[in-house]
């Protein structure tokens, strides 16, 4: 079936003339799946996933793993989101696309690279195309939801961007990870469609403390917990996580059917925002006692903590996992690859608990996973250790597209299809205007003194 322009099936869409609903869009699914689905989650290992799947809570995640392939996924130093998830989709180093961290003053970044006015690092201030850009270039469509690190959203001719702005304000902001909002601009691409969207959108402010029920007994006004380090802000930020993850949903089913597009991403991010906030109350309370002693936080308070907050983090998992498998029924056809990639790892956190800003938190692992589902992969079989910058070129390689002889990534040849892997890779020297092939700053920065705890699965 010859695709449509996505800009004439919008309008069409928007005219009433496509259906939106009912029995005809179903077919319509089925006609044109996408060919690739990358699913984003932050900082999830398979320390966490194997033993949650095995007892049942993630039925979607277990399911895609029976079907197909898993295997740990290296990451570049220092674990900082914004690089991994840009070298993720560029195939570069951070050294070539110019992405070091959230804000542009920070340690993270090279003392030649560093502002000492804090800005927002922004899709303007990336230097290498992404993945997005690249295939656009190449007439094929692809829909963007919630990807970290891709505001302002970018114009594509073939697809559409929905992308997360990161709030500055200290006042306003809940997430260094970039949530919706109905107040920002720039989110969306085609322009067009932002009436749609905006409608679409859900803030921390429209959910209720039922709605946010399944993940903690949030403690009433005037309650002494909110009186404890963080907690009432962590309370205000686990209340936009729901409501971030609950936007990507939404606007995920509201636009991918007419958009039909042939790489799919969307990104969870509540695997590690709220790891980091709420880890150690899963835990027995005699650990939450010596957390907080070690913080001087008063420790009465241990076994109301954790009542109220020791679901937090398997009901981030599960709800992740339910949401996943909605967008997967509403999108995923029979040749469709679907890709769960993470950008590094999260487990416990070395003792004593080293993060003064994070008294309640865990820590990263150098290892995220990568799951990989498709009719031509062996069922339950294992990868071999995985890279960040392998991504890139395979999925350039499974659309046909050249390799850029400044990705220092490899294509990962168990995640083809036979097509492509029957394909000689072609090759150009770069897809920017000059070639990035230097890369300073390859081991990161600062130098790395300590590797995250790699705990046993």
């Amino acid at each position: 079936m010859k695709k449509k322009p996505v800009l004439l099936l919008l309008a069409l869409f928007l005219a009433g003339l496509v259906p939106g609903t009912g029995a005809a869009l179903e077919e319509d699914r089925k006609l044109d799946p996408p060919k690739v689905i990358l699913i984003g989650l932050d900082a999830v290992s398979l320390n966490i996933v194997e033993p949650l799947a095995a007892a049942g809570a993630l039925p979607t995640l277990d399911r895609l793993m029976k079907e197909g392939a898993t295997g740990d996924h290296r990451s570049i130093w220092p674990l900082r989101t914004p690089q991994v998830w840009t070298t993720l989709v560029t195939g570069k180093y951070p050294g070539q696309h110019g992405i070091w961290d959230h804000y542009s003053d920070t340690k993270y970044s090279p003392p030649e690279f560093r502002k000492k006015k804090r800005t927002r690092l922004t899709t303007e201030n990336r230097r290498s195309k992404a993945l997005w850009n690249i295939l656009d270039d190449a007439g094929i469509q692809v829909m963007s939801v919630g990807w970290i690190a891709s505001w302002p959203a970018e114009k594509l001719e073939h697809g559409v961007m929905l992308a997360p702005p990161v709030r500055i304000d200290p006042a306003k902001q809940v997430s260094i990870k970039g949530s919706f909002w109905r107040d920002v601009g720039q989110q969306v691409q085609p322009k067009s469609l932002w009436p749609r969207v905006k409608e679409t959108i859900v803030e921390g402010s429209d959910l209720s403390d039922e709605d946010l029920k399944a993940f903690a007994d949030v403690p009433p006004a005037g309650s002494p917990i909110l009186s404890l380090p963080y907690i009432k802000n962590y309370v205000r930020a686990l209340r936009w996580s729901v409501a971030r993850a609950r936007s990507v949903e939404a606007l995920t089913l509201g636009f991918q059917a007419e958009v039909r597009p042939e790489l799919l991403l969307f990104y969870f991010q509540c695997s590690d925002s709220l790891l980091h906030r709420f880890w150690i109350f899963q835990k027995p309370e005699a650990e939450i006692v010596e957390r907080l002693d070690t913080h001087g936080i008063p420790t009465k308070h241990a076994a109301e903590l954790k009542a109220r907050f020791g679901r937090v983090v398997q009901a981030c998992y599960e709800d992740m996992d339910a949401r996943i498998g909605r967008i997967l029924e509403a999108t995923r056809g029979e040749e469709t690859l679907v890709l769960v990639v993470s950008d590094h790892g999260f487990g416990e956190a070395p003792f004593p608990h080293p993060r003064k800003t994070e008294p309640y938190g865990g820590n990263h692992r150098d290892d995220g996973l990568l799951i990989a589902a498709a009719p031509w992969i062996e069922k339950g079989s294992r990868l071999p250790q995985t890279h960040v910058l392998d991504l890139a070129p395979t999925l350039l390689h499974l659309f046909g597209q050249p390799l850029a002889k400044d990705m220092p990534g490899k294509v990962l040849g168990e995640l083809l299809s036979p097509e492509a892997k029957a394909r000689e890779p072609r090759t150009i020297p770069s897809y920017e205007k000059k070639p990035q092939t230097k890369i300073p700053y390859r081991d990161g920065w600062p130098a790395r003194r300590f590797r995250p705890l790699a705990e046993d699965r």
